[in-house]
C-alpha cells in the first residue's frame, strides 16, 4: 500500500506539468499570432452586445459570414462543404482599403496572391437549392466576439450601431485568425485579448 502512495504524487506532479504546458502553449500560441500575424480590417455588423459568463462584449458580423455561390458564378472551388468542416476565405484588399472575398473553398487555395489573405472558418450551416445551383455557407471564423472591460460594451455598441467599424484581425500563414481590436471612425480601440 505505501509503495502505491509514493506514486501517486509523482503522477500527478507530472499530470501538472503537461496541463500547465499545454495552457502556456495555447496562451504564447495566441500571443504569437496577435503580434506577427498579418494584419487585416474587416467591415463588421455588430449583433448583440452581453455575455452573462465574461463580461461585456460586441458580437460582430461580417460580410464573408455568410458566403453564397450560385452557377452563374465562377468559382470553381465552391463545393465539397460540409457542416463542421473547414472553410477557407481568400481575401484581397481593394483600393478603398476594403477587404474582399475573391475566392473559397473547402480547401487551402493551391496559390495566394501577394497582398491576399486566407483566413479559414468552420461551416456552420450549409443550404443548397433543390438542383445545387445555389449554395450558402454560414461559416464562423473564431472572430464574431470582442470582449471588452466590464461596464462598457453598451457604450461600445452604440458606435458600432451608429459608426463606420473595422475589425482589426491577425492572420496566420494557416489561416488562423485572432481578433485583436476595434476601429470605430478611425479610432483604433484595443483591449488585451481573453482567450
Amino acid at each position: 500500500m505505501i509503495g502505491k502512495s509514493k506514486l501517486v504524487w509523482p503522477l500527478l506532479a507530472v499530470v501538472a506539468i503537461v496541463q500547465s504546458a499545454a495552457l502556456f502553449d495555447m496562451v504564447f500560441a495566441r500571443d504569437r499570432l496577435l503580434k506577427s500575424g498579418q494584419e487585416i480590417a474587416l467591415a463588421v455588423k455588430p449583433l448583440d452586445p452581453r455575455d452573462i459568463f465574461r463580461g461585456d462584449y460586441v458580437t460582430l458580423g461580417y460580410d464573408i459570414s455568410t458566403l453564397t455561390k450560385s452557377t452563374t458564378e465562377t468559382d470553381p472551388d465552391f463545393t465539397g462543404f460540409s457542416v463542421g468542416g473547414p472553410v477557407y476565405v481568400t481575401l484581397a484588399s481593394g483600393s478603398d482599403g476594403k477587404w474582399t472575398e475573391t475566392h473559397v473553398s473547402s480547401q487551402y487555395p493551391s496559390k495566394v496572391a501577394p497582398g491576399e489573405a486566407v483566413i479559414k472558418g468552420r461551416v456552420q450551416s450549409l443550404w443548397q437549392d433543390g438542383n445545387a445551383a445555389v449554395t450558402r455557407v454560414i461559416a464562423r471564423y473564431g472572430i464574431e466576439n470582442y470582449f471588452v472591460p466590464e461596464g462598457t460594451g453598451r457604450a461600445l455598441e452604440d458606435k458600432v450601431r451608429s459608426h463606420e467599424v473595422k475589425a482589426i484581425v491577425a492572420v496566420a500563414a494557416d489561416g488562423t485568425t485572432a481578433l485583436k481590436g476595434l476601429i470605430v471612425d478611425g479610432e483604433r480601440h484595443e483591449d488585451p485579448p481573453l482567450l
